[in-house]
């Protein structure tokens, strides 16, 4: 099961219609330009489901784009849903970074980069209070987490280019370390590398098209695929505090079993379990298993 519900356009639409209002509301008059675009893009989408044509899209002049709009628009339906319990002024803040850059990824360019960072920190968030816990956000690290007297930190990068993940992996577990060295409170901290691989994996330019959704295997293939060539050294690091890494992959898929365009995701995680127990030997188990339940989507 993908770690993002599989929701109706309609319900996606209602969503970010409100996500629209609320961020108008609270002074965002320039940032929800990209969101504009991306709500019109899922109209387009789901006219074309009523009308029984949505496999023709494939011929549509800007059928990358639209197809994943509906991606980003999922997530930022999910962000919403999270973001509502958080201060306000906080949202703002968050949110005008996320919505910089272009509606279509493909676009991207290294300045607008942030945007889409930003987003992934949020879409983790919410899938952390899907799962039943509160992360801090907007805060000097990306994510943190406390439970039961232990905290863990996440550093969130997204690599534009595969070559450059080890590099990124690399950047966060500095982070950590010194998000580590800084915390005075905590008994027990640790940290969780999170790497969005989306981009380095379909630069925005493909979407799946398979017979049944059971056939969407290869992201899974892809994340171990990742982990082996770029973090397989993860395990002999000499900082027991870093237990391990997050992977990510989002990407528009078409199952022609249901004749529908959704997003397709894959989130794994590969804990370091000498990591996990050495650092987290009492508190530990409740933690893991919010992770254990992003994972499984449940």
């Amino acid at each position: 099961m993908p770690p993002l519900p599989t929701r109706d356009y309609r319900e996606i639409l209602h969503d970010l219609e409100e996500f629209e209002a609320l961020l108008t509301s609270l002074g965002l008059r320039h940032a929800p330009q990209r969101l504009k675009g991306t709500i019109a893009n899922i109209r387009e989408i789901e006219k074309a489901r009523t009308e029984n044509r949505l496999l023709s899209l494939n011929t549509h002049p800007r059928v990358a784009e639209l197809v994943w709009s509906l991606v980003e628009g999922q997530e930022l339906a999910e962000v919403f849903q999270a973001l509502r319990y958080y201060d306000p002024q906080t949202v703002k803040r968050m949110m005008q970074k996320a919505l910089k850059g272009p509606v279509y990824p493909l676009d991207e360019t290294g300045a607008s980069n942030e945007a889409r960072n930003t987003m992934f920190e949020l879409a983790l968030a919410a899938r952390l209070r899907h799962v039943g816990t509160i992360p801090t956000i907007g805060q000097e690290a990306d994510l943190v987490v406390d439970d039961a007297g232990a905290r863990l930190y996440l550093e969130c990068k997204r690599p534009v280019y595969e070559h450059t993940i080890a590099r990124n992996v690399w950047k966060a577990r500095k982070q950590l370390q010194r998000r580590f060295n800084a915390d005075l409170q905590s008994n027990s901290v640790g940290g969780l590398v999170a790497i969005s691989i989306s981009k380095a994996i379909n630069p925005g330019s493909n979407w799946f098209m398979v017979e049944h959704e059971n056939d969407l295997q290869q992201l899974h293939n892809d994340v171990e695929r990742i982990h082996r060539q770029y973090c397989s050294d993860y395990d002999r690091q000499i900082d027991l505090r870093l237990v391990g890494v997050l992977y990510e992959i989002l990407t528009p898929a078409y199952v022609r079993s249901s004749g529908l365009i959704f997003l397709a995701s894959q989130l794994e995680i590969f804990f370091v379990e000498p990591s996990w127990q050495s650092t987290f030997p009492v508190s530990g188990d409740s933690l893991k298993q919010f992770f254990r339940r992003m994972g499984s989507g449940s």
